[in-house]
């Protein structure tokens, strides 16, 4: 007896387990909204209370017409409990375009912004509103969700209510999947555009080039889905982005798989871009009118471009044509999957993603396996150019030795001419100067035409012109100043001696004049003429010389004008023998000359000689010898 008295309360007990762990389960389990009942009013107004619902399956969507005014919706919807929990509920609306009011039993849970006159919204990630234990009942609960709506395509799928906890961690994967993927094929993307962007700024390889376009393309792309509430002034402005964008990636897409493939086909690629542009063109040109066409029969057009193109290059890689690597046609398979997974949820009604979107990571899924092979063929033309600029160093320094023993031989003959050319010069300056002038008066001594003085003063003539040449070799390695001072320190005491005082002005005489060597000693000449003709036929009692630089154009020059305050000259005065020689070495170093001078007016000589940076008057560089060491760098470099 006492034993079946235990067996019967034992029983007992598991019966009335039985009847509370369902409830425990329910308690903690997660409902999906299957139903959803619907009604439309005008905004700023409640449903009649006799008013009908309509009944539809979850996902629902809606579309309505362009041009007409915001409206107002409640979707109803119901949910059953065993009993109140104790714990905080929550509501997850994965994808609730219109975004709205949530109540619950007649209780606020959450609102997210809705459309107004002046704001476009249209919500891409999934929305969340806790739920306080007390608004629960135990039995039937009634969730309402109320918004206004505008023109366009509406829908609200992937409705679930249960324990915080576990919503909130739906809520997680959701939003990672509606956003995070985006930020990340996006930031994907724009480090491929950055790297092939510069590799195509260098190099114009034309596929680098492509790809990089193509993920830019793909982040104009990707704003739309970033961007959720804008100006409803802007809603064109998005909407052409979209299309645009995503016509320019498949074009972009389809025309680099063609060049893979080998086959660069203008007609064919010109058809493909024009199809590409139809769509936002048709968007602009029709506003909202053509945006069910559009995404009904373009953009799967777009598909069937991107399928078509990826057949032939499957095709060509089966038959061992040119053709892009098995990873690009994986990967374009792989997306254009995806793209029919986005189609279905577009043509046909939202599906089993809520609203996320499969091309978010098959698009940069598909530029990284593009730009795989690129990158690759990159690395082999480093290592390749590597490996030459290896054996090319070797080959230059196998021939470095050589060269070193060539240019010391080369350099050593032309130092040999240079001082043959040095020399040739000197005699040739004083035989032109001091040897005409000696041979010249030498004759007249003969003759006996000359007296004491007049000896003299050829002897002191010919001093001055041999000082002259000296001053003027001396100058390629001091400077020119220095010379020019030397013949002011000579020629000084003699005009002073005959009553002529001498103001020298070379304050704006530059430190480095830029000066062939061979110019130096026809200028000392000119000057020394022009203060030899003051002194011995003006009769003037200042000779003024100054030194300055003048810049025409891009030339500068130096100038430098001897002017006295003498008798002047005729016209025909103009023409003897000193100024002819003054003229004539001037002409030798591609100086100007200028005399200007009338009777009782004075004369004033201008000589202007153009200035070469190359050369410098103040350092003595070897014309004819080679840098050796210059000359080994450029072989090594080229």
């Amino acid at each position: 007896m006492a034993g079946s008295q235990r067996h019967l309360g034992f029983l007992l007990l598991l019966t009335a387990s039985s009847a509370v762990l369902p409830q425990v389960a329910d308690l903690d389990r997660v409902q999906v909204i299957r139903q959803v009942e619907w009604i439309s009013y005008e905004l700023g107004q409640a449903p009649a209370p006799d008013a009908e619902w309509n009944r539809f399956e979850m996902p629902m969507r809606w579309s309505v017409k362009e041009g007409a005014p915001l409206k107002a919706a409640t979707l109803r919807m119901h949910f059953n409990l065993p009993s109140m929990p104790a714990e905080p509920w929550a509501v997850l609306a994965s994808e609730a375009t219109d975004g709205g009011r949530i109540t619950v039993n007649g209780h606020f849970a959450g609102q997210f912004r809705p459309p107004d006159a002046t704001t476009y919204v249209r919500w891409w990630r999934p929305h969340m509103a806790v739920i306080d234990p007390s608004d629960l009942l135990a039995g039937d609960n009634v969730l309402l969700m109320e918004a206004p709506f505008r023109s366009g395509l509406h829908v609200v799928s992937g409705v679930e209510v249960g324990p915080l906890p576990r919503i909130a961690a739906h809520f997680d994967w959701q939003f990672f999947l509606d956003r995070t993927v985006i930020w990340i094929g996006s930031t994907v993307a724009a480090m491929i555009a950055l790297i092939f962007g510069v590799l195509w700024s260098r190099r114009r390889d034309a596929l680098s080039g492509l790809l990089a376009l193509a993920s830019v393309c793909w982040i104009a792309f990707s704003i739309y889905y970033l961007v959720d509430l804008y100006p409803l002034a802007w809603r064109l402005v998005f909407e052409c982005l979209h299309y645009a964008s995503a016509g320019a990636f498949v074009a972009v897409i389809s025309v680099t798989m063609l060049r893979l493939c080998g086959l660069r086909s203008r007609r064919w690629e010109w058809i493909i871009i024009a199809y590409a542009a139809l769509g936002p063109l048709m968007r602009v040109a029709t506003a909202q009118a053509a945006a069910p066409l559009l995404d009904q029969a373009w953009l799967p057009g777009l598909v069937a471009i991107a399928a078509a193109v990826s057949a032939l290059a499957m095709y060509r890689s089966m038959q061992s044509l040119e053709a892009p690597q098995p990873i690009v046609l994986i990967a374009a398979v792989v997306a254009i999957g995806a793209a029919l997974v986005d189609m279905g949820g577009l043509v046909l009604g939202p599906g089993t993603m809520n609203g996320a979107h499969a091309l978010s990571w098959a698009g940069p899924l598909l530029l990284f396996a593009m730009g795989t092979p690129l990158v690759e063929h990159f690395i082999d033309v480093l290592r390749e150019a590597e490996i030459a600029r290896a054996e090319l160093e070797t080959r230059v320094r196998e021939r470095e030795q050589l060269l070193k023993r060539n240019f010391e031989r080369l350099r050593e003959s032309e130092r040999i001419k240079a001082e043959g050319q040095e020399r040739q010069r000197i005699m040739q300056d004083m035989h032109d100067g001091l040897g005409s002038q000696l041979m010249s008066s030498l004759m007249l001594v003969e003759r006996g035409a000359l007296s004491n003085e007049q000896v003299a003063q050829i002897l002191r003539e010919s001093i001055d012109d041999m000082r002259l040449a000296i001053d003027a070799l001396a100058a390629e390695e001091t400077d020119l100043g220095s010379a020019l001072g030397n013949l002011r320190y000579r020629i000084e005491p003699r005009l002073r001696a005959a009553g002529i005082e001498l103001a020298w002005d070379a304050r704006n005489l530059p430190e480095s004049i830029g000066l062939h060597p061979d110019a130096v000693l026809p200028i000392l000449r000119i000057v020394q003429e022009a203060l030899n003709n003051a002194l011995k036929h003006s009769g003037a009692r200042v000779a003024r010389v100054t030194f300055d630089t003048s810049r025409i154009g891009d030339a500068e020059y130096l100038d430098i004008r001897i002017a006295d305050n003498g008798r002047g000259m005729s016209a025909e005065g103009v023409g003897g023998r000193g100024l002819l020689n003054m003229r004539n070495r001037s002409l030798r170093i591609g100086a100007q000359l200028n005399i200007v001078s009338a009777p009782g007016s004075g004369t004033v000589v201008h000589l202007r000689c153009k200035l070469d940076p190359t050369h410098a008057t103040n350092t003595k560089e070897p014309r004819t010898a080679l840098n050796t060491q210059a000359v080994i760098e450029r072989a090594r470099q080229s």
